[in-house]
């Protein structure tokens, strides 16, 4: 829309309005003139938590110690870190003493225009107070992941909860600034323009994600930790990302696997197969009422990846889940950055589902842990039942999205059959424990003595 091309004077009969007052049709053009268009989709990448859920959770999702991007920038909480950063900017520069800051300046302020159409949310910073953002938070995070890398002292990691604290903030929904700002500045440090592999082995501390295919975007760091801690994702953007056919319930001994980070790793899940599933929502009975039921849980040995689950003839395998307060934090704001866009398949959020709908108390993380499934490092078993029934509230999940929709009506029809609650509860109140097995063999033993004692009293030739 072309504001110059409102015509004033088309405007009948207008309210007078005072002398203070500005006319409405120029405080609008003023309002418009200010605001930025809606580019192509695909800019929107930073935004919110909303608020109804970010409320009733600040401590899931507002940061501890250090605040990167705009949201939580200049809460007083966090000014001690402010002044880190500046420290950290030192060290940054002089990583490449042959470039001066106005270089890494003039760099970010060419992007700057970029940087704030990824923001959902009109930024209330002038050109240099963002630039001045941009640059000291890209630098803050890369000169991080090189002291973790090279293992090199510093105040943020000699203290003993400082390494998980500062990348737990680093990996918030609203704590982030655009990946390009990251790459930009690492290419200039590095003089390696282009090279993201090497950017992205300084961003995996741990060595231990599967490689990203060439040409992936990335819209930010928790995005990122997102590809690598969910690998097989397609994107329905357009720019899509490629990875391997879904594969069936069992996986071939020759699939390329790598583990989880042990700080990261969550459970594990499979689709049934690669066909779309447009099956009714439906929900599963909790773990313990499928156990008196007659399903079977067992740990899943050596998992591929992180959709690594299967139910075949009663059994239920599911590789352990590794859940703790820092654990927690990273699971809701994945859950959160799924959520934030239609164009992705909500898997994370079908896994939740699935732990939510066999987790309702601490009874079923009582059978989970016996199982080897869960290993709480939480409070209590409570405080993880109350955290999936609250991380699966306010997730939005449609049947067409739906991953686990086939493993939830192969579990729902087992539990339904007669056949199956007959014999679990013939297993349950007879062969329980091993003097009910010898109970039931003594007795059957006694039947048929007196079956055979019973044929010779009234047949008593039989025995001539």
């Amino acid at each position: 829309m072309n504001l110059n091309s409102l015509n004033m004077e088309e405007v009948k009969e207008p309210v007078p309005t005072t002398s203070k007052e500005v006319p409405l049709e120029i405080s609008l053009k003023q309002r418009l003139n200010k605001t930025l268009r809606w580019e192509a989709y695909e800019s929107f990448t930073l935004s919110r938590v909303p608020t109804i859920v970010r409320e009733s959770h600040k401590d899931l999702y507002e940061p501890r110690v250090v605040s990167i991007g705009p949201y939580h920038r200049g809460k007083e909480s966090l000014g001690v870190m402010e002044e880190h950063k500046a420290r950290c900017l030192i060290d940054f520069l002089d990583r490449n003493s042959k470039v001066g800051v106005e270089v890494y300046i003039q760099k970010v302020r060419e992007l700057e225009d970029r940087a704030r159409r990824c923001y959902t949310e009109t930024i209330n910073l002038n050109h240099d107070e963002f630039v001045e953002m941009l640059l000291l938070d890209g630098c803050f995070i890369l000169e991080f992941f090189f002291r973790v890398r090279a293992k090199e002292p510093h105040i943020l990691l000699d203290v003993g909860w400082g390494i998980k604290t500062t990348l737990s903030d680093l990996l918030l929904f609203e704590n982030q600034i655009p990946f390009f700002v990251i790459e930009t500045l690492y290419a200039v440090v590095t003089y390696n323009e282009g090279d993201r592999d090497s950017l992205l082995d300084l961003l995996e501390p741990y060595s231990i994600s599967p490689d990203l295919p060439a040409g992936n975007k990335i819209f930010h760091l928790l995005h990122l930790y997102y590809q690598w801690f969910i690998p097989g994702r397609i994107s329905k953007s357009s720019g899509s990302i490629s990875f391997p056919s879904p594969r069936s319930s069992t996986f071939s001994e020759s699939s390329q696997c790598k583990p989880i980070p042990s700080w990261l790793r969550t459970s594990n899940l499979s689709k049934s197969n690669g066909k779309p599933y447009k099956i009714p929502m439906r929900s599963i009975p909790c773990a313990t009422e499928l156990h008196d039921a007659g399903v079977t849980f067992r740990k899943k040995n050596s998992p591929c990846d992180v959709f690594d689950i299967t139910f075949e003839n009663g059994i239920i395998e599911i590789p352990t889940f590794l859940i703790d307060s820092v654990r927690r934090v990273f699971y809701m704001n994945l859950a959160a950055f799924e959520q934030s866009s239609s164009a992705m398949e909500h898997d994370l959020t079908s896994y939740v589902a699935l732990m939510n709908a066999l987790i309702k108390t601490n009874k079923d993380v009582v059978l989970l842990k016996r199982r080897g499934i869960i290993n709480n490092m939480l409070l209590n078993d409570e405080e993880l039942a109350v955290f999936f029934n609250q991380f699966g509230a306010w997730s939005t999940l449609y049947s067409d999205k739906h991953y686990f929709s086939p493993l939830f009506a192969e579990v729902q029809s087992y539990y339904e059959s007669r056949w199956h609650k007959y014999r679990a509860k013939l297993m349950h109140d007879y062969f329980n424990n091993p003097w009910s097995v010898l109970s039931v063999i003594a007795a059957i033993v006694l039947l048929i003595f007196a079956a055979i004692q019973a044929v010779g009293v009234i047949f008593p030739g039989i025995h001539d």
